[in-house]
């Protein structure tokens, strides 16, 4: 049975949210504050955290950082703040989705599986190892395990950062759009912001030492512009 935290004040949305995803089989914690929440992800991990942003005590993106200090677990925000601004934030923070209210409990519970399938080892990727060099730096990802390393040294990414970089790796000097990215990495089937790609892309880069690994292709999207692909997949 999946954990998934459930941390919003306004308790109809949270007694909804709960009995939805209990009649479908998962474990919630739920709480209405933030600080709770922090405490309890040592002893009660959870598979997933679904994250309103304005609650009684701490804002939840202070909630979201204090978690990525000590966790990879996925993280959804659900929020009433809908400015392009906020999700920006959210994803900066290492957020996996952002969710605005009003929403459908189906559409979030969706979500939630698609963020919780990315997340488990393996997938859909056919190769399931890669390795690629640019100038002294060598690249390596493991789709079974999950695990992006670079110069032996493991590189740290949530979960929509690593669909994302994988993505692009396996299909290295072909041109992949913005909205191809969405969909296809982040399930985002209609609507989504291409500025969220930009923003993953530009942690991604940041984990990578900005060194050239993924490219801009102007007005459209993204390039992995390695200089060796690595062997073949074992």
């Amino acid at each position: 049975m999946k954990r998934i935290y459930v941390v919003e004040d306004n308790q109809l949305i949270l007694d909804g949210v709960v009995e939805y995803f209990q009649l479908h089989d998962y474990e919630v914690c739920a709480f209405e504050r933030g600080e709770p929440v922090l405490e309890a992800l040592s002893t009660a991990p959870p598979d997933a955290v679904i994250l309103d942003v304005m609650l009684p005590d701490l804002s939840g993106f202070v909630v979201a950082r204090r978690i990525r200090e000590q966790s990879d677990v996925p993280i959804l925000f659900l929020t009433a703040r809908d400015s392009e601004s906020s999700r920006v934030m959210g994803f900066e923070l290492g957020a996996d989705d952002y969710i605005v209210k009003p929403f459908s409990t189906k559409e979030l519970f969706l979500r939630t599986e698609a963020v919780l399938r990315r997340a488990v080892p393996g997938g859909d990727v056919v190769r399931t190892r890669g390795v690629w060099r640019r100038g002294a730096q060598r690249l390596e990802l493991d789709t079974t395990q999950r695990k992006a390393s670079l110069n032996g040294d493991e590189v740290h990414l949530t979960n929509a950062e690593w669909e994302i970089l994988s993505y692009l790796a396996f299909r290295p000097e072909q041109a992949v759009s913005r909205e191809r990215i969405l969909g296809e990495c982040l399930g985002y089937l209609h609507g989504g912001s291409g500025r969220t790609v930009d923003t993953h892309i530009a942690n991604i880069r940041m984990h990578l030492g900005d060194s050239g690994w993924i490219s801009t292709v102007r007005g459209y999207g993204y390039r992995f512009t390695p200089e060796a692909d690595g062997p073949a997949p074992s």
